[in-house]
């Protein structure tokens, strides 16, 4: 019989700062999300909104697939997202009512035959191996990417050619159509209007409230509430909002500090822009916006793999990144179903972003050829078929060539901040980089997972259960994770071979 805590299993204690403190008390907190008559009324606290940026490197091609530049990449753009963090009662609670959707949710997908359809933001059901062990916690794109290959190889046959046909909506999250997603809402619980509780949840997530996290700071960081060691809270000055995870800050105020905050003018409000009443987008961030993006999109789904399957096709969404393995004949009108059938739901494919790669066998292997223009070029041949974050040429898997480059920027970034701190400590290791931290962020030595528990103050034997960090590992842990899981196509090992000898490179330049 499952215990309590298992049943809730969707309360999460949030460790960063908000608005008021977290609750301490697990149990009320929990009575309080479940009462549905104080859901109704409730009052939500603003979202804390962040803008994550990255810089988005990409190789450049002419119209006809040429390289542009020698293939040189190039920063082409900075990738902004806008984040949206609910405190830790208003996260729960949208924790809550995603778990209740999701629950539907699921029933529906299982009625449907969906349920492998449809691979992000769900716990993928698992999979058990023919001696009846598990192969994973839960599966993760790594698994489904290795899906799509898998299908491509075993699909092929030396007659008749196979497409993969990668589609991309346009800015999904920030165009979900308000009236749809209340009508699906509606839909996923089988009731004809949404109950007050759930209208109020509803509300709170299409026409919100937000502080900017930087005025929130700037307000607040000569009294950032943080948690000793020995539980108590007391009030600190920090100097940078980088710090507040290592200063242990648990609330940039106390929740009767919100009247100080709405006189200075800092809360903003998402239900218009400028005159105009906004109809379109959830914050993206919330314990619930995934759930939410994944039945607006039911109906789509629905459509489009009834229509895949009569002509024996596969067809996966992971979020707002859809593809398609389909024998060539069918490519135009797969195309054309795709742009038809998101009209109806007040989306958009995004056009550009359509890519289409044929298979076929030559000289005895599968090749890889991308279109460029709706045809096949001189340049078309050598290009790979890229899918959530791996690339595939009809032979083997490895990974994406800008994922890997990623990785590698950062370290040469992390290696030249530990040479300039080390530069400036007043001890007999200055000079020294920091080579333990940089072992564990960027090498084989920081990818085996593993829990730390911090001992209880005062005692040297005695640990907290809820005072621990986790070590989730590296991007070399999820690199020879997926070369164990793609197993004999996969070249992901040779990628990252010499990452070590890379990594102690850039520590001797840093010197």
């Amino acid at each position: 019989m499952k215990n309590e805590e298992d049943l809730d299993s969707w309360y999460k204690t949030k460790r960063y700062p908000h608005i008021g403190l977290p609750s301490e008390n697990r149990r009320q907190t929990i009575s309080y999300i479940k009462n549905r008559d104080r859901i109704a009324v409730h009052g939500f606290t603003p979202f804390i909104h962040k803008v994550i940026s990255t810089n988005r490197y990409r190789k450049e091609y002419d119209t006809d697939g040429k390289l542009i530049n020698n293939g040189k990449r190039t920063d082409k753009s900075t990738k902004d997202r806008d984040i949206y963090y609910a405190n830790n009662l208003d996260s729960n609670i949208y924790a809550y009512y995603s778990h209740l959707l999701n629950v539907k949710y699921e029933d529906i997908l299982e009625d449907k035959n969906l349920t492998k359809v449809v691979t992000a933001y769900r716990k993928t059901p698992k999979e058990l191996e023919p001696d009846g062990t598990r192969k994973s916690p839960k599966k993760n794109n790594i698994y489904f990417a290795d899906e799509v290959f898998e299908y491509i190889k075993n699909n092929i046959d030396y007659d008749n050619g196979i497409v993969a046909i990668a589609f991309d909506i346009k800015n999904f999250f920030p165009s979900l159509n308000h009236t749809v997603l209340k009508n699906k809402w509606c839909e996923v619980l089988d009731i004809d209007h949404l109950p007050k509780d759930h209208y109020n949840v509803f509300k709170n997530i299409t026409r919100f409230s937000y502080v900017e996290e930087k005025h929130l700071f700037n307000l607040f960081k000569d009294n950032i509430l943080i948690r000793k060691n020995d539980g108590k809270v007391t009030d600190k000055s920090i100097k940078r909002i980088e710090h507040l995870y290592n200063k242990n800050a648990i609330a940039y105020c106390k929740m009767q500090d919100i009247h100080t905050i709405r006189k200075k003018g800092l809360i903003r409000s998402s239900k218009r822009i400028g005159s105009t009443l906004v109809t379109d987008g959830i914050c993206q961030g919330s314990a619930i916006s995934a759930t939410l993006a994944n039945i607006y999109m039911l109906g789509f789904d629905e459509a489009v793999y009834d229509e895949i399957s009569k002509i024996g096709g596969l067809y996966r969404r992971y979020s707002d990144d859809m593809v398609v393995i389909c024998s060539m004949e069918h490519k135009s009108r797969i195309i054309q179903l795709f742009e038809n059938k998101i009209k109806d739901i007040s989306l958009k494919i995004h056009k550009n972003k359509t890519q289409v790669f044929h298979f076929s066998f030559y000289n005895g292997k599968i090749i890889c050829k991308q279109e460029f223009n709706s045809r096949i070029t001189p340049n078309s041949i050598n290009r790979n078929f890229e899918y959530l974050g791996f690339s595939f040429d009809g032979e083997y898997v490895r990974l994406k060539t800008s994922s890997l480059a990623n990785y590698y920027r950062k370290m040469k970034k992390g290696v030249r901040r530990s040479g300039f701190y080390s530069s400036k400590i007043n001890n007999d290791t200055r000079g020294e980089v920091f080579r333990k931290r940089l072992y564990k962020r960027y090498s084989y030595i920081g990818a085996k997972r593993c829990i730390k528990y911090k001992r209880v103050q005062g005692t040297t034997n005695q640990w907290q259960p809820d005072k621990y960090a986790i070590n989730w590992g590296n991007y070399i842990t999820y690199a020879k994770n997926a070369h164990k899981i793609m197993g004999s196509y996969s070249k992901i090992d040779s990628q990252i071979k010499n990452h070590w000898k890379n990594l102690h490179k850039e520590i001797e330049k840093s010197k």
